[in-house]
């Protein structure tokens, strides 16, 4: 998240981001595999209420990362829609996709966006 933050951060008054929460990777109560906080006391959403509490922590787990947060309906809309459980990196432009990223967490490469975006507004001026 480190370096998402820091695309932002050079990108933002260029283009609009944000993170759109899906749902708990590793809850308790699922594929739980341990190894921090959050994911030893969050077990799977069932309301609107708990993703959005759920956003919250990681904000508190997070302060570095002033992002904006969408969050996904508890249809799962977005993940179905865009196949981007556990996580993903899009770049649209004009309701087309201009930027579609690897599927994480092996595949999740901020590296490769920023490539995208430095390229894309260094032979362009206008912002996404």
């Amino acid at each position: 998240m480190l370096m998402l933050q820091e695309i932002y951060e050079e990108f933002k008054d260029r283009a609009q981001f944000y993170i759109v929460y899906l749902k708990e990777i590793h809850p308790s109560d699922g594929w739980y595999i341990g190894g921090d906080e959050i994911s030893l006391t969050h077990k799977n959403t069932t309301t609107m209420e708990q993703r959005q509490a759920y956003v919250s922590d990681m904000k508190e787990y997070s302060p570095f990362l002033t992002i904006p947060f969408l969050i996904d309906l508890m249809d799962d809309n977005f993940n179905f829609g865009y196949d981007a459980v556990p996580e993903r990196l899009f770049v649209l432009e004009n309701n087309k996709f201009q930027y579609v990223g690897g599927y994480g967490p092996f595949d999740f490469l901020p590296e490769q966006l920023k490539a995208f975006l430095t390229k894309k507004f260094s032979t362009e001026n206008p912002s996404i």
